[in-house]
């Protein structure tokens, strides 16, 4: 009888925290608060009757529904009994820190002075894994504690974690998959390397762009010019005399490309300057202008130049027919403040 008479008390007092808290300065509907309610109660019934692991979904939800105390401290209970001492003790570290009303109610008291008595026993007991990964940057690994995300601001430091196994696992593009399993103890620190090697297999996706210059800007304009070139077996003045209208032929797309640009620029400064007089806005127009054009004017003298001397060894080269010459195709490309070329020989 005695007991029945503290059971109908508990809940008596677990209705009255619910409904002081709803009384303080939180939002949310009335059915949010009646089904955090709801929860609440079957998840603290779940817990008193020692089944944590069925308890901790219906904890979460109701503090998810509406924050109560009482029902945060008895989640970071079952949390550490379940072996996850690192959430546990931030939910009881929540019930500690949160400030109470002036009048708080009996059951807001208790579950801070329980969440105190938990921590103390708790916080010891969480482990420090330290993980180090040799082989690749930082910004290019990406490391996973169980499946879960390991910022690489945590590389190199104590990382809480429960008492138990794990495993470790980096992966980094062009580099074959690394993985470590630990096992902690509670209380105690280890630290673990995981050593990427790079994947003879990897496939490049995304070819290097050119030294000194920057890829082309997404819808950016892009000249493409196909070159031919004489086969290798053909004889020595063939072979120049191919390689020569070559850089003939991008010497003038260079030119094409870069007078366009000129032109393009000139037209808005014709518009932005008024008698000649340009405005401080302009001057990165004007620099550009005449970069633009003494590119474009070179590009032009190389391809001539190029074509010609290529076209005169052509006549003047000796010896029988070469079969048909292969593809060069060379790409000049155009970004926003930058260009270069690309191409595949064959």
């Amino acid at each position: 009888m005695a007991t029945e008479k503290c059971r109908v008390a508990f809940w008596l007092c677990l209705a009255t925290a619910f409904a002081a808290s709803s009384a303080g300065a939180q939002t949310g509907s009335a059915e949010d608060k009646a089904s955090a309610r709801v929860l609440g109660t079957e998840g603290i019934k779940l817990a008193d009757s020692g089944d944590c692991a069925s308890a901790v979904p219906k904890l979460e939800a109701a503090e998810k529904l509406y924050h109560a105390p009482t029902t945060l401290e008895r989640l970071g209970e079952c949390q550490v009994s379940l072996g996850k001492l690192v959430a546990g003790t931030e939910s009881l570290n929540r019930v500690v820190r949160e400030p109470l009303p002036a009048s708080p109610p009996p059951a807001f008291v208790t579950a801070r002075q329980h969440a105190q008595q938990l921590l103390t026993s708790a916080m010891p007991r969480i482990g420090k894994l330290r993980i180090h990964v040799d082989g690749a940057t930082p910004d290019q690994v990406s490391v996973t504690v169980d499946g879960a995300s390991v910022p690489s601001a945590l590389f190199d430091a104590d990382r809480p974690t429960d008492p138990g196994d794990h495993v470790v696992k980096a992966v980094a593009p062009g580099f074959k998959e690394a993985t470590a399993p630990v096992r902690l103890s509670d209380g105690e620190g280890q630290a673990v390397t995981l050593k990427l090697e790079v994947d003879p297999n990897a496939v490049m996706t995304t070819p290097p762009a050119p030294l000194g210059t920057t890829p082309p800007a997404a819808g950016a304009p892009v000249v493409t010019t196909t070159v031919a070139t004489a086969p290798s077996s053909a004889n020595g003045s063939r072979v120049a005399a191919w390689t020569s209208i070559g850089v003939g032929a991008v010497g003038l797309a260079v030119g094409t490309v870069f007078g366009v640009l000129a032109l393009s620029t000139k037209s808005t400064l014709d518009r932005d300057c008024v008698n000649k007089a340009c405005p401080a806005s302009s001057q990165s127009d004007v620099n550009a202008l005449g970069t633009r054009a003494t590119v474009s004017t070179v590009g032009f003298g190389v391809g001539i130049v190029g074509i010609g001397v290529g076209a005169v060894l052509l006549l003047t080269s000796h010896g029988t027919e070469a079969p048909p010459p292969t593809a060069t195709r060379i790409t000049p490309w155009v970004g926003i403040g930058a260009a270069g070329l690309g191409g595949t020989f064959q």
